[in-house]
């Protein structure tokens, strides 16, 4: 059953359907974490996609360390700059719906900066903290590519290779005082140039969204004492304040 939040959430997701094709961004990342020094055979890693378009922006986990990790992160972001939030579980066709005010209480402060370091990666104040280095007029899928290096956080140092044209990250490099994470383009939509093979990106649609079982974040406490809700929400890792309802 679709509850009324919901109908909030598929009505702005029509609205980014109905886009600009030239807003239309998807790429394919791999992250890799690894403890210092690094070896091989213990880094972690997980396949992921990011699918950007005007007012919206699906990242879809694919896999964690080899294993399937079928979830999505949407964020909906309204004419006024609010925000919602779907979380997406496909192997189960459910949703969790997060309107503007659950994010608040959540702590989830979701202005523009939030926006560009979901719908970028990296915000336009971190990459201005950085210093431009020379990458040798080098390009990626026939975009050219801008090298910066620097510090960001808590002395966290970082390179970023950066595609302009896109504002969007080739790859990133970060090297915490324990561990290093990695942050690299696999496959990239639309490509000016590229010789790979072009893969479909698994965006979820609004028909799809339409035919997920969708629950309002506010009446998970609700569900608590259910235990057949109880037995897919506790596959539901990845959702905010889902712990909130845990006992």
């Amino acid at each position: 059953m679709i509850l009324k939040k919901s109908a909030g959430c598929l009505a702005l997701l029509f609205m980014s359907a109905v886009a600009m094709a030239d807003d239309v961004v998807n790429a394919r990342y791999e992250t890799v974490q690894c403890a210092s020094p690094c070896k091989a055979e213990e880094a972690k890693h997980v396949q992921w996609w990011l699918m950007r378009d005007t007012n919206q922006v699906e990242i879809r986990n694919l896999y964690q360390n080899g294993e399937p990790a079928h979830h999505s992160s949407l964020w909906l972001k309204k004419p006024a700059g609010q925000m919602n939030y779907v979380y997406l579980m496909h192997d189960e066709r459910r949703a969790i719906d997060y309107a503007d005010v659950d994010l608040k209480l959540l702590s989830i402060k979701t202005d523009e900066q939030f926006w560009q370091l979901k719908s970028q990666l990296v915000t336009d104040s971190e990459l201005a903290s950085l210093q431009k280095v020379d990458a040798a007029s080098a390009t990626q899928y026939g975009y050219p590519v801008e090298k910066y290096v620097g510090t960001l956080g808590d002395g966290i140092r970082s390179e970023v290779w950066w595609i302009p044209a896109l504002k969007l990250p080739y790859k990133i490099a970060y090297t915490y005082p324990q561990h290093t994470v990695s942050i690299q383009l696999q496959s990239l939509q639309p490509a000016a140039k590229s010789e790979q093979a072009v893969e479909i990106a698994p965006g979820t649609s609004l028909t799809a969204l339409s035919n997920y079982q969708h629950v309002d974040y506010a009446d998970l406490g609700d569900m608590e004492h259910n235990p057949s809700e109880m037995q897919w929400l506790a596959k539901a890792h990845g959702a905010p304040g889902l712990h909130a309802h845990e006992h």
